[in-house]
């Protein structure tokens, strides 16, 4: 029983040091408030999640290793999920994750994956639209979601972003892109 309450201990410690990070003077690179918001999404979700999330899909964007791409934007979209139902920027913040994941199993030629990713939250009931293509839109909310997976991926293959081929999106005009 002395590993339970040292282990009790060992996450305040944690939760402890994830705050001092963040509530210190120094600006924490992004790695470091990952780790943060890892911890703190445990104790506080509904502050630290959607800060995860964001944080995952940005670090996501930065990298060119394309299996850590994809297990960064899949835990981005596990935190987007997890964000309370109804709370302010989840939908958004879901799709954004969703886009980035499918976007990057395509690129590795892991189709499967990539439309799974897009019928995924069609069969949890969401109504939301993860895709990238406004013709995919229609189809997706009508429940053709396996047909809006399929316009998704060819729009990744083309470089279509946001239904616009070649016109960069605000993430992409974003400073440090």
């Amino acid at each position: 029983m002395a590993n339970a309450g040292n282990t009790g201990k060992t996450d305040q410690n944690a939760v402890l040091r994830a705050r001092v990070l963040l509530l210190g003077s120094g600006e924490p690179g992004l790695w470091e408030r990952i780790g943060a918001y890892r911890v703190l999404a445990e104790v506080s979700p509904r502050a630290y999640l959607p800060k995860l999330a964001d944080a995952l899909v940005e670090r996501g964007q930065e990298l060119g290793d394309p299996e850590v791409r994809v297990r960064l934007f899949a835990e981005a979209v596990e935190a987007a999920q997890r964000i309370e139902a109804g709370a302010p920027g989840r939908a958004e913040r879901l799709r954004q994750a969703l886009d980035a994941h499918q976007g990057a199993l395509f690129a590795l030629g892991r189709q499967d994956e990539g439309r799974a990713a897009c019928l995924e939250p069609a069969a949890a009931g969401w109504s939301g639209r993860p895709a990238r293509v406004p013709a995919e839109e229609g189809r997706f909310e009508e429940g053709r979601s396996e047909e809006a997976a399929e316009l998704n991926e060819q729009a990744v293959r083309d470089g279509v972003r946001d239904g616009v081929r070649g016109r960069p999106t605000a993430r992409d005009a974003s400073p440090g892109r």
